[in-house]
Formats: C-alpha cells, structure tokens, sequence
C-alpha cells in the first residue's frame, strides 16, 4: 500500500496550514497495550498490529473508502491519504474516518480482559477550514455491550481563529465486557468535510492500565503504514 503523505512538523501549527503539528501524543508501547486498527491487526485476538472491527468493512467509513492503510487519514480518496494530525498533534496511531462510520471491537479475545480504553478523537487538519467552513463536524459516541459510555459533543475543526485540540476519551471496561461499538455522526449538517480521526485509540490490559505513566517511552516508534 501506498504510504500517507508525510505531516510537517513546525514550531507553531497554523491554522490555514494542513497537517502541520507543533505537538506529538506517542506510540505507546508498554505490555498489555492493543491499539484500535482497521487493516493490519486480528479479530477477536489481536496481533502487534492491533485489534480490527469485527462488523462489516462497508460501515467502517463512508465517501472516499475503504482505507487501504493504518494509521492514515480518508484523504480525497485511496491515492492520497496523510498521517494523522488533529488540532495540531500528530499522532503516529490513529484511525481517519469519513463522515458516519460504526465500528464494533470484539473484547473477548485480548491478552488479557482489557480494564481501560484511552484516546482522542477530533477532525483531521486536512481539510483547510478556510475552503471548507469549520473544517468539517462530528460527534463521537461509545458503548460498551450497547450501554452508552462516552458521547463527545458536535465537534469541529477549527472555532474562530483557531484549531480546535484533540479531545481525549478514557472509560473503565467491566471484565465482563464483551464489545466496544464506537459510532460517528455527520454533525447534525451533512457529511461535506467530515474528516475526523481516533489518535491513539487503545485498551488497556490491567497490566498497562496501573503502569506508571513515566514508564512511557522517551521516543515515539517508527509509523507503521501496514503490517
């Protein structure tokens, strides 16, 4: 598969620039971490790549899919995809969706029960607000076996002059839990511009989910495009 288009990386993000980023969320790599992936990874039992869905591939994304690459945006279709910036940090794991998508994680096949979920969603800064309004809106919502557990509100991508920051997620899971069902809505105005993206969308195994955060690694690993 053809690799995303490289972010830029710059003292200051600007907010007419496209994926250009000032700040960096890291791969993380402790034990008992499994990222959330649509291409690479395994179902129930994840690999080194992460976890895929396990509903239909066709509900994974709408205009400009299905994604041919891990951590990647939708871009303007299979030819031009780009890492994943959100509000001016680049994330080297994450998920670009397009307008409504439903995902659906299967949890019972990990390490070990998973205890915790942690990320950020947002929109991807590959859409210039300036052509494209607020650079696109979309909510966020996740279930747990259908209970609701998390819902953003309408998010966009940029509010007056500024990019909007990636917004982070973080729930417990019950042992007993047998599926994670995220969904993500157009905003309540159509789907034009919605590009919005996962950064660092992961479950965290007990192991992790105590570990000391100054056990994260001190550099971020090499982007994997696919596995």
């Amino acid at each position: 598969n053809k690799p995303p288009k490289p972010a830029t990386k710059v003292a200051k993000e600007d907010l007419k620039v496209t994926n250009d980023y000032d700040k960096v969320v890291k791969e993380d790599d402790r034990d008992g971490v499994v990222y959330l992936a649509l291409i690479g990874g395994g179902s129930p039992a994840p690999n080194d790549c992460g976890l895929i869905p396990s509903n239909p591939a066709a509900e994974w994304t709408g205009w400009g899919g299905p994604l041919n690459c891990d951590n990647c945006t939708i871009g303007e279709g299979a030819t031009t995809r780009n890492e994943i910036v959100i509000g001016g940090t680049y994330f080297p794991r994450g998920i670009g969706v397009h307008g409504t998508a439903k995902y659906v994680y299967n949890l019972t096949g990990g390490p070990a029960p998973y205890a915790r979920f942690e990320g950020y969603v947002g929109m991807s800064d590959e859409k210039d607000p300036d052509g494209c309004g607020k650079g696109g809106t979309s909510g966020f919502t996740f279930k747990l076996d259908g209970k609701e557990v998390f819902k953003s509100k309408t998010l966009a991508g940029s509010d007056g002059d500024k990019n909007v920051p990636p917004l982070k997620v973080e729930f417990d899971i019950p042992a007993t839990a047998k599926n994670l069902e995220i969904e993500i809505t157009d905003g309540g105005d159509g789907i034009s511009c919605d590009h919005s993206a996962f950064g660092d969308a992961k479950l965290l195994t007990a192991i992790a989910a105590v570990e000391s955060a100054d056990k994260l690694p001190a550099a971020w690993g090499k982007i994997k495009v696919s596995y």
